[in-house]
């Protein structure tokens, strides 16, 4: 099972990277900063409707598309900005338009961290580019309530539910994978 789990912290050592990093001890796989790779914003010219793939070339394109091409299982997790995820995750989902279709019946798992305005809204963002590409969301998404360095560490409830997310994705890989 291939899984990635991207961090759409700006942050480092974040709140979202630690829950993300946390889930990976428990079921492997491999972690990505987006901040540690060039992203532009999709331009929304089209051209990959003719071309079959994204025409810019950036990091997105060259390095992390083929990655969740190849990947089984894709988390996404994000602090809660402005009621919703951070703007280096939004620009993330944005440029994977190009690839539409070619996600289907992967696992998603969503992480997201807050203070609580705005949880609910970075959940759904998440489960809609799931839905969008036809992914199955392995559940409703885990969030946590922090806001401090390394407070997340403090919400033992996040850290039942980031364990039963790591038994789901599990159940549901040995499910498609008969």
């Amino acid at each position: 099972m291939q899984i990635i789990y991207i961090s759409g912290s700006p942050r480092e050592k974040s709140n979202t990277d630690y829950l993300l990093n946390y889930l990976k001890s428990l079921i492997g796989g491999e972690f990505i900063k987006l901040t540690k790779y060039q992203i532009a914003p999709c331009k929304s010219c089209w051209a990959c409707l003719k071309t079959k793939r994204c025409i810019i070339n950036d990091e997105m394109t060259n390095n992390l598309m083929p990655i969740l091409l190849k990947a089984n299982v894709i988390i996404l997790g994000s602090p809660v900005y402005f009621n919703n995820v951070s703007a280096q995750l939004k620009a993330f989902i944005d440029r994977t338009w190009c690839i539409r279709g070619k996600l289907k019946n992967k696992i998603g798992g969503a992480i997201v961290v807050g203070r609580r305005d705005g949880i609910e809204n970075a959940l759904t963002a998440i489960n809609s580019f799931y839905l969008k590409h036809e992914i199955i969301p392995a559940n409703r998404g885990v969030y946590g309530i922090a806001y401090k360095k390394e407070e997340i560490r403090e919400d033992k409830e996040t850290m039942k539910l980031i364990k039963a997310l790591g038994r789901r994705i599990n159940e549901l890989y040995e499910l498609i994978h008969i």
